[in-house]
């Protein structure tokens, strides 16, 4: 009886841990205003994060500097993940999200963007490899 008390307990233990590793989808969702924009070494900005940005329930990320609106993943399966820090391992240990053009059909794990991205209450952290982090904040 305690072995089954305490195999329940650490299950239950992981999963919550689990959970408060993923990035949290609904508090991405809205508007966000950038606070400092990424830059690479040489002071140039990053081209793929834009002032403002929008993400929706949807899985769209709208931006006025985007020619259309991407399509994005957070929490991707692990083989996604994986492909994508191997292809930027400069995002590894971040939560990583996906994006690729809004009409492209296919595998998330050749999507040509990826972000290292944290999210703290109404902050939100962006990272592409090759440039410093975007710091944004929640618009109302």
């Amino acid at each position: 009886m305690n072995r089954l008390i305490l195999c329940v307990t650490v299950v239950a233990v992981m999963m919550t841990a689990s959970a408060a590793l993923a990035l949290d989808k609904a508090g991405l969702i809205g508007k966000w205003q950038l606070v400092e924009r990424a830059q690479d070494k040489d002071g140039k900005p990053c081209p793929f994060v834009g002032e403002k940005i929008e993400f929706t329930a949807d899985g769209k990320m709208i931006s006025p500097n985007m020619p259309m609106p991407f399509k994005y993943k957070v929490n991707p399966t692990p083989a996604e993940s994986e492909a994508a820090i191997a292809k930027n391992p400069e995002l590894k240990g971040t939560e990583i999200m996906l994006a690729m053009m809004g009409n492209s059909q296919g595998d998330w794990s050749k999507a040509p963007i990826a972000y290292g991205v944290e999210l703290k209450g109404k902050q939100l952290i962006m990272k592409v490899s090759g440039y410093s982090p975007s710091l944004y904040k929640k618009l109302k």
